[in-house]
C-alpha cells in the first residue's frame, strides 16, 4: 500500500488527531491511531475516552487497508518532514516515510489493539460551525477548573425550537451566549470544559452536524467525526441568581475599561483574590489596587444612571478581564449591590452577558 499527501494537510489533520490521543495511558491501545486506507483517502481515528475523533483526508492512494501506529510517534516525524510531499509506504510490519532527500522506518502495531469507533449515520440536528464556535468560546472561561465543582467544571448547551444558548459557571461568575437560532435538536446537556476546548478549535464556517446519543453529543463537519461524552449531574438554575434591580450602572468602552483594569491590576496582591477596588461617583470610575510592590490607580470617564450616586465595589481583576474579552464596543456595567452579582452586557449586541460576584471588602 502506497501513499502520497500533501505534508501540510497530512500535518493538520494529524495534529487535530493527536492532541485527543493521550501519550501515555494504563490502556496502550489508546495511545495508537488507526489509519485507514482506501481508493482516494486516509482516515485518522482515535479516543481518549471522553472524546472520539476520526479525520478523513483526501490523498492519492494505491491500495486499501486498516493499520495502527503510535499516534505521537508519527505526528512528530511528520511535522518535521522537509519537503512538501510526503510518501507513504506501507510494508507488512513497517511504514517508510518519504518526504524530500529524508526516510524513516516506523514499525507499525496491531489495528486490532487500536479503538473501533463508530458514529452516528444519522444527524438529525445542523448549525453554522462558526456560530456554534462562538457560542462555546464566548462563555468556556466562565467553568470551574477544581476537581470537586463537578458539573461546574462543564458548559451547559441549551437546544430548542427557538434557541441556541450556552452557559458556564464556577459559583462566582457566570457566562452564556444566547443566539435566536433553532438547530433542530430540543436537548439540554453539559460538555466537559476540555471537550469544548477541542471543538472550537476544530468548528470552522462550514455546517457543522448534530446528534444526541445515549451519554454522548455526536457532530460531523466536512472533514471531522467526533462523539463527545457528556457530564452526569444537575445544572444549577442560572436564571434565578441573575439579579433584575440596578442601583447603579455604567457604560463605557469594554476595551478601554479593560486595559484599565489590567494596568492597575499589576500591583494587586496575588494572595488576596488579585483585588482591584472600583469607585464610582458622579460619571467618573476609580479604579485602584495594592499590594507589596505598591499602589497603583487610574480614573475613567463613564456615562451613569441609576438612583444612587456612589458605590465602591472589589473585583478579581482576573475574573473580570475574562468577562470582559468577548465584548469588543461599547458596554453597560450594572451593579446590584456590593456584595451581589454584577452585570457586564454589550449595548449593541445583547446575545452575550457575563456576571461577577464582588468580593466581599469587610
Amino acid at each position: 500500500m502506497n501513499v502520497h499527501v500533501p505534508r501540510k494537510q497530512l500535518a493538520d489533520s494529524l495534529g487535530h488527531v493527536e492532541r485527543i490521543i493521550p501519550n501515555r495511558s494504563s490502556n496502550p491501545g489508546l495511545s495508537l491511531l488507526r489509519l485507514e486506507l482506501s481508493e482516494d483517502k486516509l482516515i485518522f481515528s482515535g479516543s481518549n475516552m471522553d472524546i472520539d475523533i476520526q479525520a478523513t483526508l483526501k490523498a492519492d492512494v494505491e491500495g486499501s487497508g486498516q493499520l495502527a501506529l503510535p499516534a505521537h510517534v508519527f505526528a512528530q516525524v511528520v511535522r518535521a518532514l522537509p519537503g512538501e510531499m510526503v510518501e507513504l509506504d506501507f510494508g507488512e510490519n513497517e511504514l517508510e516515510i518519504i518526504s524530500g532527500n529524508y526516510a524513516t522506518k516506523l514499525q507499525l502495531a496491531d489495528s486490532n489493539a487500536a479503538p473501533l469507533l463508530s458514529f452516528p449515520k444519522e444527524y438529525r440536528g445542523h448549525l453554522a460551525g462558526g456560530q456554534l464556535a462562538k457560542v462555546l468560546s464566548h462563555v468556556r472561561y466562565a467553568a470551574a477548573v477544581a476537581e470537586y465543582q463537578a458539573i461546574f467544571r462543564g458548559v451547559k448547551l441549551e437546544l430548542s425550537d427557538k434557541k441556541t444558548r450556552a452557559v458556564a459557571t464556577d459559583g462566582f461568575r457566570l457566562a452564556y451566549y444566547h443566539l435566536d437560532e433553532a438547530s433542530g435538536l430540543d436537548a439540554e446537556f453539559v460538555l466537559p470544559a476540555r471537550s469544548v476546548d477541542e471543538l472550537v478549535k476544530l468548528l470552522d464556517g462550514g455546517e457543522v452536524k448534530l446528534e444526541l446519543g445515549e451519554g454522548q453529543l455526536s457532530l460531523a463537519t466536512a472533514s471531522y467525526k467526533l462523539n463527545v461524552k457528556l457530564m452526569e449531574g444537575s445544572f444549577p438554575d442560572y436564571e434565578k441568581i441573575i439579579p433584575s434591580q440596578f442601583p447603579v450602572s455604567i457604560s463605557l468602552d469594554a476595551k478601554t475599561l479593560s486595559e484599565a483594569v489590567s494596568r492597575v491590576a499589576v500591583m494587586a496582591d496575588r494572595t488576596a483574590n488579585n483585588r482591584v477596588d472600583f469607585f464610582i461617583k458622579d460619571g467618573s470610575l476609580q479604579i485602584t489596587a495594592e499590594g507589596g510592590y505598591g499602589r497603583s490607580q487610574e480614573a475613567l470617564e463613564v456615562s451613569q444612571e441609576g438612583d444612587e450616586s456612589q458605590i465602591a465595589l472589589a473585583y478579581n481583576a482576573k475574573y473580570l478581564v475574562d468577562a470582559l474579552n468577548p465584548l469588543q464596543d461599547e458596554l453597560r456595567f450594572s451593579f446590584s449591590g456590593t456584595t451581589s452579582p454584577s452585570l457586564l452586557s454589550s449595548l449593541s449586541d445583547l446575545s452575550y452577558l457575563a456576571m461577577v460576584v464582588p468580593l466581599r471588602t469587610g
